[in-house]
């Protein structure tokens, strides 16, 4: 590996922050200070400690490579995020414990504002609890389905297991598609999807307040009537232990 591909960042503040460090220094690499997880593609690999230096390092979207350590289903504790950071800088063990995956990050956008992006879940939901709206839900098919609920939420794999799975969406494994799930259904019997690319969420009814949540974070009321658009704009790689990997390639051949 060359010198330059050496060189490996630390982003996110807690009790695992120096250690990975130490890692980094013990594995020969050049460890390079970031002023923030935003200033990822300035190195080659990325550690991103917790679920804000993940989002911030990803929707930089850099040229490199993201190691994720947190609780998420795809992410490294601190020893396996150790272990992820040697065999990407030994190329000779490359592949035998870490895959490289590519996780889409999506815009958004409602044509009032510059599109925000989203690496785990965008969500529309009415900003009192308990306070049902209508929504439409347009896959790029064309198949539109109406829902009535507390809101709805799409999730990339990499956050299906989240907020999505705990209203009831699947799990989907890397390159599996987007879930889709309502918020607090009105019917008891309700759907779920996974579409493969594009969705347009549209809020139906006039006179709730609706809001989009973008990773978490409330950023706009959406007007009624208004699509808001969300879609894939870019893929960056994170290492994944190999048994996800692996999880994700049965998945698609059984598919197939």
């Amino acid at each position: 590996m060359e010198a330059s591909e050496r060189r490996v960042a630390v982003v996110g503040d807690d009790g695992r922050a120096s250690t990975l460090r130490d890692a980094v220094e013990g594995a020969g690499a050049d460890l390079t200070d970031l002023a923030s997880a935003s200033d990822a593609a300035e190195a080659p690999i990325v550690v991103a400690l917790g679920d804000e230096a993940i989002r911030d390092a990803a929707v930089s979207a850099p040229d490199g490579t993201v190691i994720p350590v947190g609780d998420r289903r795809l992410a490294f504790d601190r020893d396996g995020a150790v272990a992820a950071l040697r065999e990407l800088l030994d190329a000779a063990a490359a592949g035998e414990r870490v895959a490289r995956v590519k996780h889409p990050v999506m815009a958004v956008t409602d044509g009032t504002a510059p599109p925000a992006k989203a690496l785990f879940d965008v969500a529309l939901v009415t900003s009192e609890p308990a306070r049902i709206s209508e929504f439409a839900v347009e896959f790029t098919e064309r198949q539109t389905e109406s829902v009535r609920a507390d809101g709805v939420v799409v999730a990339t794999p990499l956050g299906s297991d989240g907020y999505a799975n705990a209203v009831g969406g699947p799990i989907v494994e890397p390159g599996g598609g987007f879930p889709v799930a309502p918020i607090a259904p009105f019917s008891t019997r309700t759907d779920t999807w996974v579409t493969p690319d594009r969705v347009r969420l549209t809020v139906e009814r006039e006179g709730e307040p609706v809001a989009i949540v973008v990773d978490g974070e409330r950023r706009s009321v959406v007007a009624p009537h208004r699509p808001v658009a969300i879609e894939p704009v870019d893929r960056v790689a994170f290492a994944a232990p190999v048994a996800a990997r692996e999880r994700a390639d049965r998945k698609h051949s059984n598919n197939s």
